[in-house]
């Protein structure tokens, strides 16, 4: 009797193993999609704190009056959906962005913050605004006085 029950077992083996990896086939692609929703949240968390570190700092600079600088190490890297397009600091003289800082993302949406407490005019060493291409690099910041007016110049260094 306990041959005919262990060949019993022995047959449906492999169906119980069929079973398991169907279970487990049909289980991966919520994980997969949990996992990638968890990563585009830290993300985008990341990136607007980092975008409100970049605000806060100009305004800081201002307060403080020509000369006061600093120096923030960015990383903007993601391995998700929501990738790292570019970085747009300020903006020309009377331009729309010129307090602006704006993060544009591989799927097409925007992040911005806004330097207005103080107000803070950012720019890039040419006048205009600085397009930064590159999700890790370090950012200068540092404000100065140019015909009464200050400003805060951003420089990738």
């Amino acid at each position: 009797m306990r041959i005919s029950q262990d060949q019993r077992a022995v047959e449906a083996l492999p169906l119980r193993i069929l079973i398991i990896a169907i279970i487990a086939a049909v289980s991966i692609v919520p994980a997969a999609d949990a996992l990638e929703s968890l990563r585009q949240s830290e993300f985008l968390k990341r990136a607007e704190h980092q975008l409100d570190v970049i605000t806060s700092t100009a305004e800081t600079l201002v307060m403080e009056g020509p000369g006061s600088a600093r120096t923030l190490a960015l990383d903007f890297s993601s391995y998700g959906r929501a990738r790292f397009s570019l970085l747009v600091l300020g903006d020309a003289l009377g331009g729309p962005g010129m307090a602006r800082v704006m993060l544009a993302l591989s799927t097409g949406s925007k992040m911005l913050s806004i330097a207005d407490n103080p107000p803070v005019w950012i720019r890039g060493v040419g006048g205009s605004g600085l397009i930064i291409q590159t999700p890790v690099f370090d950012l200068r910041l540092e404000c100065t006085l140019d015909g009464g007016m200050d400003y805060v110049l951003a420089q990738v260094v």
